[in-house]
């Protein structure tokens, strides 16, 4: 189980969705995830992170509204290309 940092960067009130999706998006940017990876389902999301399957999924929703992912139905979910548009 990866574990994330509690930097200090984030309120208490800051919800764990966004620490998922924030260490999801450092991976993007730092190479780790390039563009047309498939990302594991988000159930395999939840239990890499330590957190529930409605966090998981409100994480990669926050990842699509920031345009780095998005998700094809029927065949999984994507780093997206920089500066693509999506669909």
């Amino acid at each position: 189980m990866e574990s994330i940092a509690s930097e200090d960067r984030y309120p208490s009130v800051v919800l764990e969705y966004m620490r998922v999706a924030d260490a999801i998006a450092g991976k993007i940017s730092k190479g780790e995830l390039k563009p047309g990876d498939k990302l594991p389902a988000e159930d395999d999301t939840a239990a890499e992170y330590g957190v529930a399957y409605s966090t998981a999924r409100r994480a990669m929703k926050e990842l699509r509204d920031r345009g780095l992912i998005e998700t094809v139905w029927g065949k999984g979910t994507f780093v997206t290309a920089p500066g693509s548009t999506g669909r």
